[in-house]
């Protein structure tokens, strides 16, 4: 008789509890070197991105395994910023980007409902917002400086430019002195965003980065 009571004991002890199966049957995603990035975690991404961008949430393999290599991406980026002794973000900065979020709604209920639509909680959206700026913020230090644009860069980038308005406006473009400060704006973004990615394909490949196929399906 006891015997069958720790049985049952045991059994229901693994029983998930009504609408958590999801985060009691969690599973790793990928890893990072020792680092583990759950299923979940990808999910919770998912979420996030779908709540700010006020769409769908699209939870299918490929949506998935697109979101764990962003993950992974930022991992890498943060873990480089913490190296480089970044100074993180303060609670100031995470409520500065709540508010911004909040604005988008016409009052907190809307707020709230919305988050309660795409199951994610407000601590949740906080920490992604949180992860992306000091993301955001350590790559435009770190990779912005060294961009160089030479006067030959600006004046092909401008010559597109004008080509492209006189193709779709009747009067005369702006000058290139005029447009200069957005087409400089413009390149360095770009470049900026090059050697971003160079990078990244080089910390990669540094690191031993897994992903477990089960988690896309």
């Amino acid at each position: 008789m006891q015997s069958r009571v720790l049985a049952f004991l045991c059994a229901a002890l693994w029983l998930p509890a009504p609408g958590f199966a999801a985060e009691v049957l969690d599973r790793i995603a990928v890893t990072v070197d020792k680092q583990v990035i759950a299923e979940s975690d990808v999910i919770l991404y998912l979420r996030v991105a779908a709540f700010l961008d006020r769409k769908p949430v699209d939870l299918s393999g490929p949506a998935k395994r697109s979101a764990a290599a962003a993950l992974v991406d930022r991992y890498l980026i943060l873990q480089e910023a913490e190296d480089s002794h970044f100074v993180p973000l303060t609670a100031d900065d995470g409520g500065a980007l709540l508010k911004q979020v909040k604005a988008q709604y016409p009052g907190e209920a809307a707020y709230q409902a919305a988050l309660k639509e795409y199951r994610i909680g407000e601590r949740d959206l906080s920490k992604d917002l949180l992860a992306g700026e000091r993301a955001l913020r350590f790559t435009d230090l770190r990779f912005r400086p060294e961009v160089q644009i030479s006067d030959q860069e600006l004046s092909a980038a401008y010559d597109k430019y004008a080509a492209d308005w006189r193709a779709s406006h009747p009067g005369p473009p702006p000058s290139l002195e005029d447009s200069r400060s957005d087409l400089e704006k413009l390149l360095t973004d770009r470049r900026a965003t090059e050697a971003l990615d160079q990078w990244l394909v080089t910390a990669r490949q540094e690191r031993r980065v897994e992903y477990r196929e089960a988690a896309f399906q």
